[in-house]
């Protein structure tokens, strides 16, 4: 019986350590699309309900920041202080400029998207200036305001 226990225990442990093994781009053999469908969309538990800076710490391990693209509660609502709060982010490992390149040619870019759960506490307005004045996608000050926001949902996604 004890056996039986210790055996269980013991692959309880190993099942749990895979699960947590985090995917490195060179094991993907450098496939930039293979990593983020292995680290975002396969490891999406590990994600939700954790704060973003965990996704950030994953991202960055891996690949730069091109492009930040902030979604938001539009201007619908009927408060002032409830319009245009970031409720959700695009992250590109291209930059702007080579996201618009492989539009021109019809070539798919990818991303993943991010949505959290409320409170939403900064609108997208700010987070434009924070990048500007850092002259960064993602600089200490935005990374800061970004980094306790509670992910919903995360995936990978397809553009052309």
């Amino acid at each position: 019986m004890k056996r039986l226990i210790l055996l269980l225990l013991s692959l309880f442990a190993v099942t749990t350590i895979q699960a947590q093994h985090k995917v490195t781009l060179a094991e993907c053999g450098g496939d930039t699309v293979l990593y983020l469908r292995k680290a975002f969309d396969d490891r999406k538990a590990e994600f939700i309900g954790q704060p973003f800076s965990k996704v950030m710490d994953e991202w960055k391990s891996q690949l730069p920041v091109g492009r930040l693209l902030f979604g938001d509660t539009g201007i619908w609502p009927t408060k002032e202080e409830e319009k245009n709060l970031v409720n959700s982010i695009d992250i590109y490992f291209n930059t702007e400029e080579e996201v618009n390149l492989k539009g021109m040619r019809n070539e798919p870019y990818y991303g993943v998207g991010i949505s959290f759960t409320p409170p939403f506490l900064h609108k997208t307005k700010e987070f434009w200036q924070l990048q500007e004045a850092e002259n960064s996608q993602l600089g200490p000050q935005l990374y800061e305001k970004l980094k306790d926001y509670i992910v919903q949902n995360i995936s990978t996604f397809e553009l052309k």
